[in-house]
């Protein structure tokens, strides 16, 4: 009788499948994981931008920059009355708010997703308040703001209450600013 010599260097069929099986399972854990942690970096940088343009506006507000009111009652900012103002919002080149956003925030301002256009408006309230017998001027800042793709803020939100939670990353829709809202732009 011949002697068959086996040769122990290689991977038998059976260790093969089992590393491929772990491979699998691993694989099917993985991803979500990935995906989540994608998604979740994703709305974290579109709350950066929302925040980012509420400062933007702020500081031109605080500078004086900002027109407010329409036909023959524009004002500065500096000069409005208590009241709700509005600045719009567009990224998009065919939109009228296009350049006024663009000269707001100079570069960025777009989508994290796939760096769509995005739409919407910065709101802030301005009102008297009295403090131990002193008048004083508060002001309350908001955003609304969408993409393409229907992602973007659940509902106007506060400033400081920005965060991944009150992006939504399906199922918005666009609004602009109430057509009774007094608008403002870069004077």
């Amino acid at each position: 009788m011949k002697k068959v010599n086996i040769n122990s260097k290689g991977f038998t069929l059976i260790e093969l499948l089992a590393v491929i099986t772990i491979l699998g399972i691993l694989m099917m854990v993985a991803i979500p994981n990935v995906t989540r942690t994608i998604e979740n970096s994703r709305r974290d940088t579109f709350a950066d931008v929302a925040q980012s343009y509420i400062n933007s506006v702020r500081n031109s507000v605080l500078a004086n920059e900002l027109k407010c009111g329409s036909g023959s009652t524009i004002t500065d900012v500096a000069a409005t009355p208590n009241g709700t103002y509005y600045f719009a919002i567009s990224t998009k080149q065919s939109d009228a708010a296009y350049q006024q956003t663009t000269d707001l925030m100079e570069s960025g301002g777009k989508s994290s997703w796939g760096n769509a256009d995005v739409t919407g408006y910065v709101k802030w309230v301005k009102s008297a308040v009295t403090k131990n017998g002193t008048s004083e001027t508060k002001t309350v800042y908001s955003i609304y703001l969408t993409d393409t793709g229907n992602h973007g803020t659940k509902e106007e939100t506060v400033d400081q209450q920005i965060k991944r939670t009150s992006i939504a990353t399906s199922g918005v829709t666009a609004k602009t600013q109430p057509s009774s809202a007094t608008a403002c732009t870069l004077g």
